[in-house]
């Protein structure tokens, strides 16, 4: 008998939890499909082509996620743009060899596992330097005006060295 008086708010209740339910679903498959070019995981969005090589559209969809979510920490333990200030991220074989870069380069697309970024003073440049070190970042090259930063586990580890190649590092956060 309960039933029969109260029937219109059970059915307002369930086409309001179907209408809830149907809204949340279509966000969340909003949210979840995936925009090429972009990497999206626990809260982070990074537009992918700042890594793009300049002669190779798209070559920045290769970057290791695990350098991505790295240089992600050390932009919030910096307070530094770290992805506006990206030099050189992915690199075709051909614009590494017209950069300079060595032969087996982390730029290089695929392994696609390292990042210049922009050092706009010897103050910033040394600060990225010990806070990269800090998030766990163990081959670091520094120059005058960028910082080298890869996490290539196949190449020696807890380095850093200075540009020109063979010169030793501005500043060494392995000592």
């Amino acid at each position: 008998m309960a039933f029969k008086d109260n029937g219109h708010i059970y059915i307002g209740l369930g086409t309001m939890a179907l209408l809830l339910g149907g809204a949340f679903l279509a966000y969340k498959f909003s949210k979840s499909s995936s925009t090429s070019g972009v990497y999206r995981r626990k809260g982070i969005a990074v537009d992918l082509s700042v890594f793009d090589s300049p002669d190779a559209p798209g070559s920045g969809n290769c970057m290791d996620r695990r350098l991505i979510a790295m240089l992600y920490n050390l932009s919030v333990k910096t307070g530094y743009p770290i992805f506006s200030w990206i030099n050189s991220g992915a690199r075709s074989e051909a614009h590494n060899r017209k950069v300079g870069g060595v032969r087996n380069s982390s730029h290089k697309v695929p392994t696609c596992k390292a990042v210049d970024i922009k050092a706009s003073s010897k103050s910033v440049r040394n600060n990225l330097v010990m806070a990269a070190r800090d998030v766990g970042f163990k081959r670091i090259g520094v120059g005058n005006t960028f910082v080298h930063l890869d996490v290539d586990d196949d190449k020696s580890q807890y380095v850093a060295w200075g540009y020109p190649s063979g010169t030793a590092a501005a500043v060494n956060p392995f000592v």
